[in-house]
């Protein structure tokens, strides 16, 4: 079984309000609550834990408030709370399976982490990134914020709990679901043109 964690201590300085990142509405609802449901419909993921910091004090509260599994992290970056996270959480397990996702990723669904993960499971590698072939979002009139090759990475990742450098598979899928990340309001008006384009709707 897997242990999610959802990554939500981010400063979120291009969203330009002052609504915290995680809580900024996609579709009526904060972004990291669909985040949630799709991590709560996969019966391969056995806990959820809600990383926050500093900068997301009323995301915490709200998920303490729902009865997440909340550890406030130094919120110094990505790699760095990820590192805190494995330390304080995981010492006395360091070979659990880890999920960490991004809580900026509206579209993602149970269908897409549970594919995720088969992959994972089969793939015989500690470690995988899920990214996303730029082409793709090229196609999809969507602006990607890293780019790494040919690929661009989606905010959801596998690895062990042990804190060291793993050998890592990259699994490239051509899913809107994972192309998706809103770090700006322009974001949020591109996701809905993206949208109505291509008939979903959510």
């Amino acid at each position: 079984m897997v242990t999610a964690v959802v990554m939500a201590g981010g400063k979120g300085t291009r969203m330009g309000t002052n609504t915290e990142k995680p809580l900024e509405k996609v579709f009526g609802k904060p972004m990291i609550i669909g985040v949630l449901d799709a991590i709560s419909g996969s019966k391969q993921i056995k806990n959820i834990v809600v990383a926050t910091s500093s900068n997301t004090p009323k995301t915490e509260e709200l998920m303490k408030k729902l009865g997440f599994d909340v550890i406030n992290t130094p919120g110094n970056g990505y790699v760095e709370d990820l590192q805190y996270i494995i330390s304080k959480k995981f010492s006395n397990s360091p070979n659990e399976i880890i999920l960490t996702i991004t809580a900026d990723m509206p579209l993602i669904d149970n269908e897409t982490i549970n594919k995720v993960l088969n992959e994972y499971m089969c793939c015989g590698k500690p470690a995988m990134c899920i990214a996303v072939p730029v082409d793709f979002f090229l196609e999809n009139g969507l602006k990607p914020s890293m780019v790494y090759g040919d690929s661009v990475p989606s905010g959801l990742n596998i690895l062990r709990s042990n804190n060291k450098q793993q050998d890592e598979e990259v699994l490239k899928l051509r899913k809107i679901e994972l192309a998706v990340n809103i770090n700006s309001c322009e974001d949020i008006v591109v996701l809905e043109e993206v949208l109505s384009k291509i008939g979903l709707k959510i």
